[in-house]
């Protein structure tokens, strides 16, 4: 049982690898690709459990179904409001304005902020060209 489990857990690794912040049926269409016998239930636990032990992040979407992301590090996301689709964000923000942004949130609020989850939208490089 166990060597199955890491059998499909490294297929959703592999999977989440190659594809773009996939939904869990994304995932499965591509793992049933080469491996039929899987099943749309098995994919959920594992991204599930994956999520939860924070190997990887889940992207929650209201109106459409979790995303995830196979970069569990601290990072943002820009969706695009024409094709729909999810960028990560480099590193470059500053740690000294996200400290700030904190401390605004804390001093509004009274919440000591723990940790953050940002989205931003707007048009991407492709759409932009088109």
């Amino acid at each position: 049982m166990n060597r199955r489990f890491s059998t499909q857990k490294k297929m959703i690794e592999e999977a989440l690898r190659m594809l773009d912040h996939p939904t869990a049926a994304e995932v499965y269409e591509e793992i049933w690709k080469a491996y039929p016998q899987i099943s749309l239930g098995t994919i959920y636990r594992n991204l599930n459990t994956m999520a939860s032990e924070g190997e990887i992040m889940r992207l929650s979407f209201s109106g459409s179904p979790d995303r995830f992301d196979p970069n569990a590090a601290e990072h943002y996301h820009i969706v695009c409001t024409r094709c729909g689709r999810i960028l990560d964000t480099d590193d470059s923000i500053p740690q000294e304005l996200l400290n700030q942004l904190d401390q605004a949130v804390e001093s509004s609020t009274g919440v000591e902020v723990e940790g953050r989850t940002m989205l931003f939208y707007g048009i991407c490089p492709a759409c932009k060209k088109n």
